[in-house]
C-alpha cells in the first residue's frame, strides 16, 4: 500500500508543484515536507493535509485517507503492546542491541512467517470450502 509520503510526492510531481510552493502555502519548511515525502516524518495534522489537497487540486480525499490510516496504526500498536508486555521488551532490546542489517534480517524473517501463515490459512479455507461443496 502506498504511504502518505509517496502519495504526496506523486501528486506534487504530477501537478508540477515544488516543495517550496507547498511549504509556503501551508507555512511549513521545505525540509519538513521532504522528510514527510520520504517517510522520515509522519503526515501533518489533518487540517494541513486538507490545505495541501486543496492546493494540489486533489478531490478524491486520498491524502486525507492515508493520513487518517497512519494515525490509526499507533492506537492498534499501543493496544497490542499493552496486551503483550514481553513483545514490547523484545522490540526494545532489538532496537537497542541489533545492527541495522540484523534488524532488517529480523523484519524479513517476520514477514516470511506472516506470508506462510496467510498462505496456510488460505489453503485451509480452500480445503474447507471444497469439503462443504462435496457434501
Amino acid at each position: 500500500m502506498e504511504s502518505f509520503g509517496e502519495a504526496l510526492r506523486k501528486a506534487r510531481i504530477a501537478n508540477k508543484v515544488t516543495l517550496r510552493e507547498i511549504a509556503e502555502h501551508i507555512g511549513k519548511s521545505i525540509g519538513y515536507l521532504s522528510d514527510v515525502e520520504h517517510n522520515r516524518k509522519s503526515p501533518p495534522k489533518l487540517e494541513v493535509v486538507s490545505e495541501i489537497e486543496d492546493f494540489l487540486g486533489i478531490e478524491d480525499g486520498k491524502l486525507l485517507r492515508l493520513a487518517k490510516q497512519f494515525r490509526k496504526a499507533p492506537k492498534a500498536m499501543t493496544q497490542q503492546i499493552r496486551m503483550k508486555p514481553r513483545l514490547s521488551a523484545i522490540l526494545l532490546r532489538a532496537d537497542r542491541d541489533l545492527s541495522e542489517d540484523e534488524f532488517d534480517e529480523l523484519l524479513s524473517y517476520l514477514e516470511r512467517i506472516e506470508k506462510r501463515r496467510k498462505s496456510s490459512c488460505h489453503k485451509g479455507f480452500l480445503l474447507q470450502n471444497r469439503e462443504v461443496g462435496q457434501k
